[in-house]
């Protein structure tokens, strides 16, 4: 085989190689996080007001602020299918967030407070 073409394999090998890497191994490195999000409000006593609802009702739920708007989260999950049988029992929106692997509740409603 001449020298010419064994470059041109090694370079398609390389490139898919490459490809690979960059493609699937940075996903191992992330995770998603799915949030469901029952308000936002602007008077934190109406927050304060939500967060007590849902703790009488048996939830765990947190919140963030992002400038003047607070938000309040009835719950934070890795797992899809939980998040969603959440959302029959709850009103509000699933959000989905991909992060860090090492990301835990506290950082990523940090991330939240400050993205735009």
């Amino acid at each position: 085989m001449k020298f010419e073409w064994k470059v041109v394999i090694m370079a398609v090998v390389f490139s898919f190689m490459c490809m690979f890497t960059f493609t699937y191994m940075s996903s191992f490195a992330q995770k998603t996080i799915y949030v469901y999000q029952v308000g936002i409000y602007k008077e934190k006593s109406n927050m304060e007001n939500q967060i007590q609802q849902l703790q009488t009702q048996g939830y765990k739920p947190q919140y963030y602020q992002k400038g003047t708007e607070y938000y309040v989260l009835s719950m934070i999950s890795d797992s899809q299918k939980e998040i969603q049988e959440h959302g029959q029992k709850v009103k509000g929106i699933i959000k989905k967030y991909i992060v860090s692997y090492d990301t835990n509740e506290k950082q990523l409603l940090d991330i939240l407070s400050r993205s735009e």
